[in-house]
């Protein structure tokens, strides 16, 4: 059965009642009732119910802030206790997508094992939303995103920036009107002569197939974004669900992919393409490491402490 400062957090961090009522597996009269019953014992009120949505009083505020201090020590508590039962150093499970999962995280995970080799590092793939959940739950320690995720709930380091550009079958006649816009695959890989190369408006792009992540997807948002800002709607005729699998689709000729510029380095040398860097302010994103606010967890920490380090 759950504590009563378990429901009002539930509350919280959902800021209704009616939401967190469901997620909880109650009735909203009985989590109303169990939150109500708290507010008499301490003598004054936790939440504002005025406003929408649901705003914490000053009391609340201290409330909050001594549970998730409780919170924390608990956390801290069963990791010490694991350790001392397992005899082993601990481990961290951090959640990314399908591409950081595949490319980024199993190289870091080693080299962090290398300085740390008593500590295991677990690797779960998700969508943003599986992995705030996920984060918020503790499944996962950490989670690597392009998207931010709630403030209120964690904190995020930054990693790094990247690039969105279009990734166009060579085959297409735009390319034949672009010719002072377009990459091959080595000039943009060399990086030298790229940044001598324009970026180009997403205008002349109007007519074209476009190959596209689903909805939801931050690179879905953005694509759609950049074409508004170039006055249309994308004629899409692909959803993928995920953007490595959308460079390769486009490799075979079947439309226009928005990829990231750190693909590149993870897939083989292609003439069947020819890259743009786009015009417009949405193709830059940024990559972050988030975890739990008021975390306490030993790995956890050294693992932050790795990640700066290495950005440092």
């Amino acid at each position: 059965m759950l504590k009563d400062h378990e429901y009002i957090y539930a509350v919280y961090t959902e800021r209704s009642f009616s939401r967190a009522a469901q997620k909880l597996f109650i009735s909203q009269p009985a989590l109303s009732n169990k939150v109500k019953r708290v507010e008499e014992a301490i003598g004054t009120p936790i939440f504002n119910r005025s406003v929408t949505p649901l705003q914490l009083t000053t009391a609340g505020r201290f409330y909050i802030e001594a549970v998730e201090a409780m919170m924390s020590i608990e956390e801290q508590l069963k990791e010490t206790l694991s350790q001392l039962a397992s005899r082993q150093s601990g481990s961290l499970t951090i959640g990314a997508s399908t591409f950081f999962c595949s490319y980024v995280l199993p190289e870091l995970a080693a080299d962090f094992g290398q300085h740390f080799p008593g500590y295991t590092v677990n690797i779960l793939e998700g969508n943003t939303e599986d992995l705030s959940q996920c984060l918020q739950s503790g499944v996962i320690d950490l989670a690597l995103n392009v998207d931010e995720m709630d403030s209120r709930l964690f904190d995020g380091d930054v990693l790094g920036t990247e690039e969105l550009i279009l990734a166009v079958p060579k085959q297409l006649e735009i390319n034949d009107t672009l010719t002072s816009y377009r990459m091959s695959f080595e000039q943009l890989c060399s990086g030298l002569e790229s940044d001598k190369i324009p970026r180009v408006s997403l205008v002349p792009f109007a007519d074209e197939d476009f190959l596209m992540l689903k909805k939801g997807n931050d690179g879905y948002q953005r694509a759609m974004k950049m074409c508004k800002n170039a006055g249309y709607k994308p004629r899409v005729s692909m959803f993928l669900d995920q953007m490595l699998t959308s460079y390769h689709v486009a490799e075979n000729g079947h439309g226009i992919a928005f990829i990231r510029t750190g693909i590149l380095g993870h897939v083989k040398p292609t003439e069947r393409l020819f890259f743009y860097r786009i015009d417009d302010p949405m193709v830059s994103r940024t990559i972050y490491l988030f975890h739990r606010k008021k975390h306490s967890s030993a790995i956890l920490q050294h693992f932050l402490d790795f990640m700066r380090d290495k950005k440092s």
